[in-house]
């Protein structure tokens, strides 16, 4: 059973590789792995530009246990800002497809700061299981902390998703590619307006990464917390429509997420 760092050091040393079993979700692999072993070669391909958003879309299931490749592509190359591509390919499919956007940072007398969000201290709030058979099996390899909202399945009143997340076996720096990992490791935010089982599955994902790990009062650890916020702005027709912000334990904003997720809960 391999850890998240295992993988991203594989996807940065060999085009091919493979995922245990124990990062499965449903009939598919961890999206967010996937999402983030892509983010971790296409930055080999940045220079010293800095990672300022990421569009990804889920085209068809990743499977553990068998082999998969990445391939890259650089768009464009300007003085500041390049566009680079990737995909995760298995069995002849693309199954995920990725396109980065890398910057400098430039003069401007423009500044507009975001206020740093009042957080419950790092780690508070209820556990969440792993069980086996019932929650996803990569969940496995993470610490979460439920704190506000609604949790799959309940029926909820809410609209939101509150909570902390973390990495059980991680050392070094936090990278761009572990804060993209870890927001996706919650459920989509619908599924708690759900009264029982149904499946559901992210269309597309698209993260602006606003402070980079090594910019927080204390640079961040591959290990350490990090807050997950989330609200449905919209669901009808069968597509819910989320937004999400992610913080390290100081208040710091690192990220803002939005998700086109598809819910099924009509069969």
């Amino acid at each position: 059973m391999m850890t998240f760092d295992h993988y991203l050091q594989q996807a940065t040393e060999q085009d091919s590789l493979t995922m245990d079993s124990s990062w499965s979700q449903g009939r598919t692999s961890f999206g967010g792995l996937s999402a983030a072993m892509s983010i971790a070669r296409l930055s080999r391909l940045s220079g010293d530009h800095t990672l300022r958003s990421v569009a990804v879309n889920f085209c068809a299931p990743l499977k553990t246990a068998e082999p998969l490749t990445f391939t890259e592509q650089v768009l464009a190359r300007g003085g500041s800002v390049s566009h680079i591509q990737g995909d995760v390919v298995q069995n002849a499919a693309v199954c995920a497809h990725i396109t980065a956007c890398f910057a400098l940072a430039r003069e401007s007398d423009i500044l507009v700061e975001h206020h740093d969000l009042s957080l419950p201290p790092a780690g508070d709030g209820k556990p969440l299981p792993f069980i086996k058979g019932l929650t996803p099996d990569f969940t496995q390899h993470v610490d979460f902390r439920f704190c506000d909202g609604g949790l799959p399945f309940t029926n909820s009143p809410h609209n939101h998703l509150k909570g902390w997340m973390r990495l059980k076996e991680a050392s070094g720096p936090m990278t761009p590619a572990h804060v993209i990992g870890l927001t996706d490791v919650w459920p989509p935010t619908p599924l708690q307006k759900l009264k029982s089982f149904g499946p559901c599955a992210t269309i597309s994902w698209n993260m602006e990464m606003i402070h980079a790990p090594d910019d927080c009062q204390q640079p961040l650890q591959a290990g350490d917390w990090l807050w997950y916020e989330a609200e449905i702005r919209q669901s009808h027709g069968g597509y819910g429509h989320t937004e999400a912000r992610i913080c390290a334990a100081d208040g710091t904003l690192l990220a803002l997420s939005r998700q086109l997720v598809a819910i099924y809960d009509k069969r």
